[in-house]
């Protein structure tokens, strides 16, 4: 799967986990459905096979359940760069995706900022 993204696409793709990460009292398997639906349905950067993998994947690795967030940013920046094929770009801007999934994820938890309810 090829997609192209521009800046706003990558600070639209920020700005959800951002808000996803006020919203994750459950954990962040909590917000996976809502995940799903930006990145699969309104986005289409994912395919549903690519999502479903990242969160099996997480899951079966050893370590915190919230690893799947980096693995869905990892996949839309690969197929942001052409897949696989593409070459150390595609490789690039999937840390590109790891760092805008799951380190922007991660930053409400670090500075200690929770939602107002």
């Amino acid at each position: 799967m090829t997609i192209t993204l521009t800046p706003a696409d990558w600070l639209a793709l920020f700005t959800h986990f951002l808000s996803l990460s006020l919203l994750a009292v459950g954990g962040a398997i909590a917000t996976a459905p809502d995940m799903h639906r930006y990145l699969v349905g309104a986005r289409g950067w994912l395919s549903d096979g690519q999502f479903s993998a990242s969160i099996a994947l997480a899951q079966a690795a050893p370590g915190p359940n919230v690893l799947f967030v980096g693995l869905v940013g990892w996949n839309v920046g690969l197929n942001a760069g052409g897949g696989p094929a593409g070459g150390p770009r595609a490789y690039a801007l999937a840390l590109g995706g790891v760092a805008v999934g799951f380190v922007f994820y991660m930053l409400c938890a670090a500075l200690g900022i929770t939602a107002l309810l």
